[in-house]
C-alpha cells in the first residue's frame, strides 16, 4: 500500500510551488516517483535517476493490478466504491470552459491608468475569480475582482458585477496596496487579508493560510501569464470547439482537437484537464489518470483536476491514493459546504477500508 501522508506531501507541495518537475512529452504509462534533495526540493520524474526516487503513482500495469485485487476485495461493501453508483454529489466536475480574451481590453485600460503589470491584474482576476463576473464568495465578495462592499463603495464602484466598474476599482485598490506596501507580495496579501492586519503583523504577510495561499497563487499565474505571453486565446478557441464537438457527440473528433490544442499550447492545462474529463466519461480510467496528472504539473491550482482525478484513482480500486487527493483538493477549496461534503465523504471511505481490510 502506498504512503497515503507522502502522496498528500507531494500534492500539496505542488501547490506551493516547491517542486522541479520533469517534463513528460508521452504518455505517463510508467510510474511515477518522486526524491527530497538535500536543499529540500522535491523532483518528480517518470525517469528516476537513482535509487533515492520514491514510488507515488504506480506505473499503469501496478494500477491494474491493485485494482482488480481490489475489485475483488470489496464485492460485500455497502459502500459500491469504484463503481459507478458513486454518490450523486460526488461526480466529476464539468468541462472547464473559461474565456478569458473578452476582458483583455478592459485589464489593459485599468492597468495601464494604475501603472500596474497587464499580467499582475490578469493573475489577480484569475485567483480571484477565475474570470466570471457573477461571481459572489461567501463572505460576499463581488464580480472579477472580488470586491467587497465597503471596497467597492470607498473606490468608487456602483455596481461590482458590471465587469468595467469592477476591474477599475479593483486595480485602483491594488494600486493603493502598492503604493502603501511598496512590495507586490505585501500588497498581494492587504488586497486579500486587508491592510490593516499587514500592518499588525509587522507588515509582514499574516500567517493566515488562506493569504498565504493567495498570495502564492496570484504570484504562480502572474509567472504563467508572463511566461505564456498572457494570451491563450487561440487555445481557447480551439478548448470550446472540442468541447461543442463532445457535446455534439463526436468524442473522437473532440479527443482528436483536444489533442491538437495539446501539440500546438502544451503549457495549456484546461485542454489535458478536459481530455482527462471525456476518457473518464467513456470508462478510460488510466488515460484520464494521466491527464489530470499532467493538468496538475502544469496548473498545480486547478482544483477540479484534483477533485476528478480523485474519483478516477477510487474508480481504479486506489483508495488511498484517492483519500489523499480528496485531501489536498479540501486544503485549496473555499466553499464551506464542498469542504463539509468533500470530508464526510473521506470519512466513508476510510471506513470502508477499515471495515474491509484493504
Amino acid at each position: 500500500m502506498y504512503d497515503n501522508k507522502i502522496y498528500l506531501r507531494i500534492l500539496n507541495g505542488l501547490l506551493s510551488g516547491a517542486f522541479v518537475l520533469a517534463a513528460a512529452v508521452e504518455p505517463l504509462e510508467a510510474a511515477v516517483y518522486y526524491f527530497q534533495d538535500e536543499n529540500g526540493k522535491v523532483h518528480i520524474t517518470d525517469t528516476p535517476s537513482h535509487k533515492g526516487y520514491r514510488v507515488i503513482i504506480p506505473s499503469v500495469k501496478e494500477q491494474m493490478a491493485i485494482s482488480d485485487g481490489a475489485q475483488n476485495r470489496k464485492k460485500q461493501s455497502k459502500i459500491n466504491v469504484g463503481a459507478d453508483e458513486i454518490k450523486a454529489s460526488i461526480k466529476n466536475t464539468k468541462f472547464y470552459d473559461v474565456d478569458d480574451s473578452k476582458f483583455a481590453p478592459i485589464i489593459l485600460k485599468y492597468s495601464m491608468a494604475h501603472n500596474l503589470p497587464y499580467n499582475l491584474v490578469k493573475a489577480i482576476i484569475k485567483a480571484e475569480s477565475d474570470f466570471n463576473p457573477s461571481c459572489t464568495s461567501r463572505a460576499g465578495a463581488m464580480g472579477l475582482m472580488q470586491l467587497m462592499p465597503k471596497t467597492a463603495k470607498i473606490v468608487g464602484v456602483n455596481n461590482a458585477y458590471d465587469p468595467d466598474e469592477n476591474v477599475m476599482g479593483g486595480t485602483k485598490y491594488f494600486r493603493q496596496m502598492l503604493d502603501n506596501f511598496k512590495d507586490i507580495s505585501l500588497a498581494l496579501a492587504a488586497y486579500n487579508a486587508g491592510p490593516t492586519t499587514v500592518i499588525r503583523n509587522g507588515r509582514k504577510i499574516p500567517p493566515i493560510k488562506e493569504t498565504e495561499n493567495y498570495v502564492k497563487k496570484v504570484k504562480f499565474y502572474f509567472a504563467m501569464f508572463e511566461q505564456n505571453g498572457g494570451n491563450f486565446s487561440d487555445s481557447e478557441k480551439e478548448n470550446k470547439l472540442a468541447i461543442s464537438l463532445y457535446r455534439s457527440g463526436e468524442i473522437k473528433k473532440a479527443v482528436s482537437e483536444f489533442k491538437k490544442v495539446i501539440r500546438t499550447s502544451p503549457q495549456y492545462a484546461p485542454a489535458y484537464y478536459n481530455l482527462g474529463y471525456i476518457y473518464s466519461q467513456e470508462g478510460e480510467y488510466t488515460k484520464a489518470i494521466d491527464m489530470y496528472k499532467r493538468a496538475i504539473k502544469i496548473d498545480p491550482y486547478l482544483k477540479a483536476a484534483y477533485y476528478n482525478l480523485a474519483i478516477t484513482l477510487e474508480r481504479r480500486g486506489l483508495l488511498e491514493m484517492a483519500i489523499a487527493t480528496w485531501s489536498a483538493y479540501v486544503s485549496y477549496e473555499t466553499d464551506a459546504d464542498k469542504i463539509v461534503e468533500v470530508k464526510k465523504y473521506i470519512e466513508e471511505l476510510r471506513d470502508y477500508i477499515s471495515s474491509n481490510g484493504l
